[in-house]
């Protein structure tokens, strides 16, 4: 098995892993899947079929008590998608497929109703995979590679509301001012999270305990359809969690008594879209985040007290609403196999040494153009003077 492994490699390779549908399930186009399946032969083989395969599966599933100290575990799994590219169908005698690497180039349009992937943990999760599979004789183990497509949706457009500052401000027993500011509502992968506080106590005699600032995820399995015995199911998780021992023990005025406390807490968020799920509210399943804080007080008396605050957040796909950068402007230009399947090569030729030469069969390699060289290859035959011109820069353009 170890020695097969070394002669044939098979690989998928996509345009993006990460797809995004704009728009609600009754009015999205929906997106685009494309990529290119690779199988690298150091040595002939023989093959019944070559095939790629794209799947979604929903599971839900929950208990019940039945008395006693019994459970009873409910689990329903379903497919909401497939898909299947036979690139080499069987026939009656087995395929021999010589050394060499091969591309087989797929694309696939997602309707804009699927359900987004997501995972509530003991209760529901939508999972999208490739599967890509090389079916030999009968005594051969196959071979196989698999790739995860996340698929999230984004709703259009985002009204100004959600771009303008968040601040909770009010006054607590009396005792204190507080004032919690965000820079804007919506948030992305990889977005850090400034988060201005500021208390101003009423009283002398306060002190501060501690600052508790976290993040979490609120989520909600609405019951339907018969599932979860017709009770909504809720979890949560906490995806960030500091606490500040410090905060309120150095800004003093000369006499030595607080005049304000003030601190500027940045929540990271996670990269991943497992780790941190975009808000989604679909017939099944609403997931928000909140952040929330807690600040911890001593009375004058001696007895502690609790002031509590939570701003609600929205994580979204996407949260860029303005022209997308030059070097991101070929992912809105029509779809180029050519100049894909370049970019894939690339991309695996600075992943491994050596790749081995194309068949005649398969897509010649190519290198994308730069932005300068498209009017170098214009052809001399064109003397008009308009052509002389350079193209024109980013910035004059959207001018």
């Amino acid at each position: 098995m170890d020695k097969l492994r070394s002669t044939v490699k098979t690989k998928i390779h996509v345009e993006n892993d990460n797809l995004i549908m704009y728009g609600p399930t009754n009015e999205s186009a929906g997106c685009i899947l494309r990529g290119v399946m690779s199988l690298n032969l150091q040595e002939a083989i023989k093959v019944k079929s070559i095939s790629l395969q794209f799947t979604g599966r929903m599971i839900i599933s929950w208990t019940e008590a039945l008395g006693n100290g019994h459970d009873r575990l409910f689990r329903e799994e379903k497919e909401i998608f497939e898909h299947t590219w036979s690139f080499l169908p069987k026939q009656a005698k087995l395929h021999t497929v010589e050394p060499g690497s091969y591309r087989y180039e797929f694309e696939l349009v997602l309707p804009g109703n699927l359900p987004e992937s997501m995972s509530v943990a003991n209760f529901y999760s939508v999972e999208y995979r490739l599967k890509a599979l090389v079916e030999r004789s009968t005594f051969l183990p196959n071979l196989s590679a698999r790739r995860a497509i996340h698929v999230s949706r984004q709703w259009l457009p985002l009204t100004p509301e959600f771009l303008e500052p968040v601040a909770i401000a009010n006054q607590w027993t009396n005792k204190l001012d507080y004032e919690i500011t965000l820079p804007t509502k919506i948030y992305t992968h990889g977005d850090q999270i400034p988060i201005s506080i500021r208390i101003t106590p009423l009283t002398e005699s306060l002190r501060v305990r501690h600052l508790t600032c976290t993040l979490k995820e609120y989520m909600i399995c609405r019951a339907g359809n018969g599932y979860f015995n017709g009770r909504p199911r809720a979890h949560g998780r906490v995806l960030y969690t500091s606490r500040d021992d410090k905060f309120g023990a150095t800004n003093t005025n000369q006499g030595g008594n607080f005049i304000e406390w003030t601190k500027t807490q940045v929540i990271p968020l996670s990269h991943s879209p497992q780790d941190l799920q975009c808000d989604v509210q679909n017939e099944s399943v609403r997931i928000r985040h909140k952040i929330k804080f807690v600040l911890s007080l001593i009375n004058a008396d001696g007895h502690v007290s609790e002031l509590r605050a939570a701003l609600p957040i929205t994580i979204c796909a996407v949260n860029n609403t303005g022209l997308p950068a030059y070097e991101e402007a070929w992912r809105s230009l029509p779809y180029d196999p050519t100049s894909m399947l370049s970019l894939l090569f690339q991309q695996s030729a600075s992943s491994t040494p050596s790749v081995p030469p194309l068949p005649s069969s398969s897509f010649a390699n190519c290198n994308l153009p730069s932005y300068n060289s498209i009017f170098s290859s214009t052809p001399c035959a064109i003397d008009n003077s308009s052509y002389s011109v350079q193209p024109p820069t980013y910035d004059e353009i959207i001018c």
